[in-house]
Parts: C-alpha cells; sequence; structure tokens
C-alpha cells in the first residue's frame, strides 16, 4: 500500500500542506493576511511550486481544496482530525472532522487519509480511548480503499521522549496502519529501534517544524535506520509567508531545493 505515495525509487518524499490553525498562527507571526482567502491562494503557490519535488502532498479541505487541482498527478492525502483536541486530565483526545471521512476523502481523489493523534503512552485511560480511534480510522480507510497514515505526537512532560516514542509506535502499530508518521526520537539507534518495534508496518519521519539542517541531519539517522521517508511541513512552507510577491517567489524556490536535499538525503542516507 505504501508504494502509492512512494517514490519509484519506494522512498516517500512527501510534503504537508495540511495545516490550518498553526498556518494561521505562523501568517500571523510572519504579518501575513491570516484570512481564507489569502491562505488558499497561497496554498496553491505552494503547490505549483513544490509538489514536483514530493510523491505525495498532504492537503486539507478547509484551505486546501483550491490547491488540489494543481497536484498534477502528484497524491494526495487528507487530514481526517479537526484542529483542537478534547481534554481529559492531562490527556487529549483527537476529535475528527465533520465533514470528511474515508470516504469522502477517495471521492476527491486522495489515495489515503491522515489522523494526527496526541498520544502518550503513561496515560493509560486517555491512550486506550486514542489507540480505539485509530482502530477505528485504520478499518474505515481500509473500507474505502485508501491509505492511513497515522501521526502520533507525543507532548508535555516524558522521562525521556525516545522511550516515549518508540512506545507509542510499538502500540500503534499493533492495529494495523499502513504507514506510521513519528517523531525523530532522539538517534540513529533509536530510529533502528523504532524500525523493529513497527514491524511490518512502515514509517516515515515527521518534519516537526525544525529548521532546514537539523531536518536533514535527522533524516540521515532516520533513513539508516530503516524508515521508508519522511513527511515534511513548515519547514517547507514557513518562509513562503510573504507578502511581496518578489518575496515570495523566491522564498518558494529556496524551499524547492531544501526539498531537493531532502530527496537526496532519503536516497543516499
Amino acid at each position: 500500500m505504501i508504494e502509492r505515495i512512494a517514490s519509484p525509487r519506494g522512498l516517500v518524499c512527501g510534503l504537508a500542506l495540511d495545516h490550518r490553525d498553526s498556518l494561521r498562527v505562523a501568517a500571523r507571526r510572519h504579518a501575513y493576511p491570516e484570512d481564507t482567502t489569502s491562505l488558499r491562494a497561497l496554498k496553491v503557490e505552494l503547490v505549483r511550486g513544490l509538489a514536483r519535488l514530493a510523491s505525495v502532498v498532504l492537503l486539507d479541505v478547509e484551505l486546501g481544496l483550491d490547491a488540489f487541482t494543481e497536484l498534477d498527478g502528484t497524491p494526495l492525502v487528507v487530514p481526517l482530525e479537526a484542529q483542537g483536541y478534547e481534554s481529559l486530565g492531562e490527556g487529549r483526545i483527537t476529535t475528527l472532522l465533520g465533514d470528511v471521512d474515508p470516504g469522502r476523502a477517495a471521492a476527491l481523489g486522495a489515495v489515503g487519509c491522515k489522523l494526527l493523534l496526541p498520544y502518550r503512552p503513561d496515560l493509560a485511560e486517555v491512550a486506550v480511548i486514542q489507540e480505539e480511534m485509530v482502530a477505528r480510522v485504520v478499518a474505515d480507510c481500509r473500507a474505502a480503499d485508501v491509505l492511513s497514515i497515522i501521526e502520533p505526537i507525543v507532548y508535555g512532560e516524558v522521562p525521556e521522549l525516545g522511550a516515549a516514542v518508540t512506545e507509542t509506535a510499538r502500540r500503534l502499530a499493533r492495529l494495523g496502519p499502513d504507514v506510521l508518521k513519528l517523531q525523530y526520537p532522539g538517534s540513529a539507534h533509536l530510529c533502528d529501534m523504532l524500525t523493529r518495534v513497527c514491524g511490518a508496518v512502515p514509517w516515515v519521519l515527521l518534519g516537526g517544524g525544525t529548521d532546514e539542517d537539523t531536518f536533514l541531519a535527522q533524516l540521515r539517522d532516520a533513513m539508516s535506520g530503516g524508515a521508508r521517508g519522511y513527511i515534511v511541513g513548515r519547514t517547507a512552507w514557513d518562509a513562503a509567508l510573504a507578502l511581496d510577491e518578489g518575496e515570495q517567489r523566491r522564498a518558494v524556490a529556496e524551499r524547492a531545493a531544501f526539498l531537493a536535499r531532502a530527496v537526496q538525503v532519503a536516497e543516499t542516507a
């Protein structure tokens, strides 16, 4: 199934443009217009400038629908999670969009669905709720014949992030998603551990909004440890939040060069 979002060399070189609330926060930081019309237009320009360097693009329906037609054959994945989350004690519980499910995603031409999942393996009650949601999403995606891409995010204060990411991957891999999109656990050795605990479930590295050099270094570790690629977001689009059209074009060109370097690292690590 991962072949649907992989390059001819079998690697996932993904571009995440499905941000909504976090995109508005970034726009505010850059003094960029955060109205819906402006952000929809931005996503169109980002897809035009960057999608050719990706084996898959993540786009949301709310702000990204206009950009769907600009993909020019690049596979599409859409998110299922609503913005924000419910709280239960220290825990966070994902809420799903009311107007997008795997069936509608398939009708829109998507080959997969992504679920962002705040997850803490040490918070037992909330972990069970989140796992039940993953199981439902995996089943619904399978019924709609689209990939299930689960993106767990370990949050809050944990004694050892690497151990928490590894345990999270172990638990969620048992639920049978098609792909896990995972945080960098801290070292190449721990990336190898992720590959082992994921078993038959392939995993890719998420970007996490880090700077370019840090991401590429993490990607080298991830690929040497058995990852099947990456899906990067904010590092690939944040600099394009520029009001001046010429400056924005230059920023998109620079981000395209970054994505080309990421592809090279993935293919040669």
